[in-house]
């Protein structure tokens, strides 16, 4: 993807990302591709139409083709409505990974979603303000900076959002708390961990636990070395990797490398 389209804040609408609508989304998905005329047969106003096959793409759920992904297969068959956690987990993951097709996005979470960090929307404008000055060569108005910030918060406090991901909390008027969620399934990290590792190390047979915490993949969870390391030695006793621990670098070996295989244990297919 193009870095400009990487470095868009405006794709929202104005919305923040409503399960519910991309639901309607996902239900075209399955059976047609995505066009004007259907999705005005949605309940979905215009604007909408808009923004939430955005959303879903931005979330795994559809590919660049607006075609559903193996995640998006499976969600709209066995979770539509998307209130499984590790479904939420799975669209916060893809929302904020490094390699996000948000750019502005994953920056803000790496930076802000440090469990007992508080921050406010004026720390968030700055955020994007000085992220867009160092990376965008376009310009974005004060305007449209402050309703990305407020899409973005929406997302993580409504309940047809990921507000039942319990990351954020608002403690007063424009000031936010970050909690200590409930600890994401191990099947959600090897879900992620798949995905991961195709783009970064596509080819590698093993790469070094110190760069999953250095390089910012744990902290998209709010995850430190203990509990990701946990959680990956529960995935080794289910035979998906392998994890050496004799010296560091600590090496992980990915032996299920099929993302269709975890999303068939977090469904219990």
């Amino acid at each position: 993807m193009a870095m400009e389209k990487k470095l868009a804040i405006n794709f929202h609408e104005t919305f923040s990302l409503s399960r519910d609508s991309i639901r309607q989304i996902l239900e075209i998905a399955k059976n047609e591709k995505l066009s004007k005329e259907l999705l005005a047969r949605t309940s979905l106003g215009t604007n909408y139409q808009k923004a939430m096959p955005k959303y879903a793409f931005r979330a795994g759920l559809l590919d660049q083709r607006n075609k559903l992904t193996s995640f998006g297969r499976f969600v709209a068959q066995y979770d539509p409505a998307m209130s499984h956690p590790s479904t939420q987990w799975l669209i916060h993951y893809h929302l904020a990974k490094p390699h996000s097709p948000t750019a502005f996005w994953s920056h803000l979470v790496i930076k802000r979603f440090i469990p007992g960090n508080t921050f406010t929307n004026e720390d968030l404008v700055n955020d994007i303000t000085k992220f867009l000055q160092e990376h965008a060569d376009n310009i974005h108005s004060t305007r449209s900076i402050r309703s990305t910030t407020t899409v973005f918060i929406g997302t993580y406090l409504k309940q047809d959002g990921l507000g039942n991901l319990r990351l954020l909390q608002e403690q007063a008027a424009n000031t936010y708390l970050v909690l200590i969620p409930e600890t994401p399934s191990k099947w959600v990290i090897g879900c992620a961990l798949v995905e991961y590792w195709g783009v970064h190390y596509k080819g590698r047979l093993t790469i070094n636990l110190d760069d999953l915490i250095e390089k910012k993949f744990a902290g998209v969870f709010l995850l430190g070395e203990e509990r990701l390391t946990d959680l990956l030695l529960q995935l080794k006793q289910e035979g998906m990797i392998d994890l050496y621990r004799i010296s560091r670098p600590y090496q992980i070996v990915l032996l299920q490398p099929d993302c269709e295989y975890v999303l068939q244990k977090i469904y219990h297919i």
